[in-house]
């Protein structure tokens, strides 16, 4: 006798399937957009390459960052678990999935970032013996890849992803509005998570100073910054640090004011970035924390509407 998947597999598959490939051997409801379309065989590690909301109320969540970045969506239901592609011009851009809450702490809707990495299993590893912990333990989903969820030494929570479909390209027009720019980790001690992304992720690693420490972290690989890490604003009233991404939007004044309006709040207001850029930090109306940032239009030429 076939031995019935459990619950939590079901929805680990579901949620593979969303964000992953589709392949013509599974029986057709779920047509989804691939993690890297056209497949290729690159893969970037530290590179963000996909992001889930996991959220305790999916029909606001998408109302709210619908109407807030004009994302449209992509609705699957399977096995009892709801999950929405978001999508900028027909391109994936996160997955919204309804949290269930267990506990005191799934009550806050939280993003999840998953970054790219060529062995699972050895991050995982890596990640334990400098004192990180796992969330959930390394798994091949269907179609997506292998992926397992971790929490580094400040107990911010963050998924390690190597995709079976490779790895997005970067994205050729860096102020796509609706998009995602470089995540922030927002820590209490942000060098010594610096050193830890830098062992795990591989990062070059570049502080720049600030009187009594360190006011910014970059966390690249190659010539790109992939990350950044900061010292955890007053204004966010979190246990733990926290990855926060930044969504390219053409005035983070008008996005902060429309968020509001939405029901969400302005939770560090706006502030100046590296090259001109603006960026403000945001929490939707049930909890979960994200930015946005505007870049100045001499970064890229691009039509303002």
């Amino acid at each position: 006798m076939s031995r019935k998947p459990s619950h939590l597999s079901l929805r680990y598959a579901a949620l593979g399937l969303a964000a992953g490939l589709w392949a013509q051997v599974h029986a057709a409801p779920f047509d989804v957009p691939a993690l890297a379309n056209p497949p290729n065989t690159i893969h970037q590690v530290g590179k963000l390459v996909w992001l889930d909301l996991e959220t305790t109320d999916l029909p606001g969540a998408k109302h709210f960052y619908g109407d807030l970045f004009g994302w449209s969506y992509h609705d699957y239901h399977a096995d009892g678990v709801d999950y929405t592609v978001a999508l900028v011009d027909n391109h994936p851009v996160a997955g919204l999935v309804r949290r269930s809450i267990v506990n005191d702490a799934e009550r806050r809707s939280a993003w999840l970032p998953f970054f790219s990495v060529l062995d699972v299993d050895q991050t995982v590893r890596l990640a334990l013996n400098a004192d990180a912990h796992i969330r959930s333990a390394p798994e091949d989903l269907p179609l997506r890849g292998r992926q397992a969820r971790m929490t580094d030494p400040e107990s911010a929570v963050f998924a390690l992803e190597n995709s079976s479909s490779g790895d997005p390209p970067d994205d050729p027009n860096p102020r796509a509005i609706g998009t995602w720019g470089s995540p922030a980790l927002l820590a209490r001690d942000p060098a010594h998570e610096g050193v830890f992304y830098q062992r795990v992720l591989k990062y070059t690693v570049v502080g720049q100073p600030a009187d009594g420490g360190f006011e910014r972290i970059r966390l690249s690989s190659g010539t790109h910054e992939r990350a950044n890490v900061r010292l955890l604003p007053a204004g966010i009233a979190t246990p733990h640090a926290e990855w926060i991404s930044f969504a390219r939007v053409f005035s983070t004044a008008d996005t902060a004011r429309r968020a509001v309006k939405l029901g969400g709040r302005i939770l560090v207001g706006p502030t100046r970035e590296a090259h001109g850029a603006t960026s403000t930090i945001l929490e939707d109306p049930t909890g979960a924390v994200f930015g946005v940032i505007e870049l100045p239009p001499e970064v890229v030429k691009i039509e303002t509407p």
